[in-house]
Formats: structure tokens, sequence, C-alpha cells
């Protein structure tokens, strides 16, 4: 089987194992053109297992969500999550992430949303493979704030939100602010 049919098998059982596991949650379709070497370093990543990312919107018993300010977007917030890797399962992957990043154990209970990427070639649109990024919502578990990822700048807990958040949480963001 080739890569976009490998690929493409792969997100489809995983989601099908999602929604069996937490019943139905959205589920986003995006195309993405690459440019030849960014699409060939994803490509050849698949062909070794990796098959996405997956962060979580990880909340206390008090409420307060755990955020995070990433190198790649200093002036905004955003929750934990990162790149699959090969024998991971999604929420596997999501708890690492976590861990990481934070220092904090956290359990997963639901499926937020999922997105399904479709990356193509942007010099040849017929070459493609697929990806899927999952956000899970979890609950605290344990452990203090403690950074273990040099991209990763500042981890808090927030009783209200920041001012600045990336754009793909702020509709988890203001959900959160009005169930507070």
């Amino acid at each position: 089987m080739d890569i976009e049919g490998k690929t493409e098998t792969e997100v489809r059982r995983r989601l099908n194992r999602l929604k069996d596991r937490y019943g139905s949650f959205d589920v986003h379709e995006e195309t993405v053109e690459n440019e030849p070497d960014f699409f060939e370093q994803g490509k050849e990543m698949a062909k070794e297992g990796w098959i996405g990312d997956a962060g979580a919107w990880v909340t206390d018993e008090e409420g307060r969500a755990l955020m995070i300010r990433h190198k790649g977007a200093p002036d905004e917030w955003g929750m934990p999550g990162g790149g699959h890797e090969p024998g991971e399962t999604m929420e596997e992957t999501a708890r690492r992430e976590v861990r990481e990043e934070t220092g904090v154990e956290c359990t997963v209970v639901d499926v937020n949303f999922a997105r399904r990427k479709t990356i193509i070639l942007e010099s040849s649109p017929e070459e493609r493979y697929y990806m899927l990024t999952v956000v899970f919502d979890a609950r605290y578990e344990g452990g203090t704030i403690a950074i273990g990822d040099e991209e990763i700048l500042e981890a808090k807990w927030f009783s209200e939100p920041p001012e600045n958040v990336l754009d793909f949480v702020r509709e988890q963001v203001a959900e959160w602010e009005s169930d507070n």
C-alpha cells in the first residue's frame, strides 16, 4: 500500500476508535499544500509510523485551565500538545506532551475535536498523505509545573482567560469562560 492509502486508512481507523470510545465529536477537514522538502519530510515520518499530533485542554478541580506559551508564538497562550510518536495512541501522545511540556499529569476524559488534514505536494497535487490532530479534554491528576521542553517559554494555570490566545484555542477558551 502506498503512503496515501496507508495514512488514509490509519487516520480513519484512529477516528473510528476514538468515536467508539468517546462518542460523537467534530472532525474538521483541512487541505494543506506543502513545498517539496517539507512534504518529503512528513512523508518519511509517516512511513515510520507518525500520524500527526495531539494535545489536551487540562482543567483542575478549581476550574482553572493549564496553558503554555511556545517559542513559536511567544506572545500568545495555547494548550500543551505535540507530535505523535509511532506506537502511541492519540491519548498517550496528549498525556506525554502535557507531562513533557508542563510537568503535569492528566487523565483524558473526552475528545474536544479532531482535524483530518490532507497534505498535498504543491507542485504535484495528486501526491498526498493524511494526518490527524486530536485535542482532548483532560482532568488534572497531579504534579507541579516544571517545564521539560526547551520550546516552552512558560506554563501556567489560569482562573480567567489570558488576553492573547492562539487562534486554535479561542473557541475552547470562550466555552471555558462561559462555564466559569
